[in-house]
């Protein structure tokens, strides 16, 4: 019932629209999040809009969550020793500057600006050594983006199109750390960081429905 309310929705959304607006969903290959192997590809992870029929602008917000909880086996049988948590949130504007433009099939290339958030928190459930239950560290990354690269567009129909985009770009963080040890919160203070973002994330597939 869910999904029937949701495409529902979807489809009155995109009914509702203009000419040359397209909303999508996607995520990356290979998807920062592994654990499901291919499942957590294909789980949609990005939300876009492109707007316009030829230059196009799209704004397009990325979530992620997962968690992992780790368990070893004393003689008392199973205990859960420590969760990890995982978290991203990025939101990025682009402008998309076709280049070959066919019937069905089309390339362009694109370019923009983004801000990121990502934070990875291990939580550690029981009490030995130095930690005692409820310490954690945690380490949060906060960023400046620009993404750029070329994409390809299929046009599946005249209503759904699936985009490919080859993305690259350079990136400026900020690391930053923290601890808890028992009563005692610690910073661990923060670096800078700026990267030529060749990374693991390199193609990002959306699929668009919408109106030419």
């Amino acid at each position: 019932m869910k999904k029937l309310i949701a495409t529902v929705v979807l489809l009155f959304v995109v009914s509702q629209a203009s000419a040359g607006t397209w909303i999508g969903f996607g995520n990356y290959i290979p998807s920062s999040d592994t654990t499901y192997g291919i499942l957590s590809a294909l789980t949609p992870r990005v939300v876009a809009i492109r707007w316009g029929t030829n230059f196009k602008v799209e704004p397009s917000i990325t979530v992620s969550y997962s968690g992992l909880s780790s368990n070893g086996y004393y003689s008392l049988g199973p205990i859960d020793t420590f969760d990890i948590s995982q978290t991203l949130l990025a939101f990025t504007v682009k402008g998309i500057v076709p280049v070959v433009d066919l019937q069905k099939l089309s390339f362009y290339g694109f370019g923009g600006i983004g801000f990121s958030y990502s934070s990875e928190k291990t939580t550690y459930q029981q009490t030995f050594g130095v930690y005692t239950k409820g310490d954690y560290d945690k380490e949060s990354v906060l960023g400046f983006l620009i993404p750029f690269g070329v994409g390809l567009q299929v046009n599946l129909s005249n209503t759904v199109t699936l985009a490919l985009d080859f993305e690259s770009g350079l990136s400026f963080n900020k690391v930053s750390g923290e601890q808890k040890r028992g009563n005692t919160t610690t910073d661990l203070g923060s670096a800078n960081l700026f990267d030529v973002a060749l990374q693991n994330q390199v193609l990002r597939f959306v699929l668009f429905f919408g109106i030419n």
